[in-house]
């Protein structure tokens, strides 16, 4: 039997959110270091330029809606535009 890093069948997932709010260097490093923090979250890159979080995470441990709670909990709204 093959072992895996994934959690009840489920591995790691892309999300691509739309984050409103933002103006500068230090709001994307702000929604960027509170993604990349949380359990679970693999990987996060946020771009002010485009408004938009790039969050690879572990969906055997939180989901979408978590991601956008994060935003929301520092003051920006994100919304889903890409679940993968």
């Amino acid at each position: 039997m093959t072992s895996t890093n994934q959690t009840d069948g489920v591995g790691p997932l892309t999300a691509t959110l739309s984050i409103e709010g933002m103006h500068c260097g230090s709001c994307s490093a702000l929604i960027e270091e509170t993604l990349a923090e949380q359990p679970g979250v693999l990987e996060a890159s946020v771009d002010l330029d485009e408004a938009r979080a790039v969050v690879r995470f572990d969906a055997g441990q939180l989901g979408v809606n978590d991601l956008c709670g994060l935003v929301s909990s520092v003051g920006y709204e994100a919304t889903v535009l890409e679940p993968t």
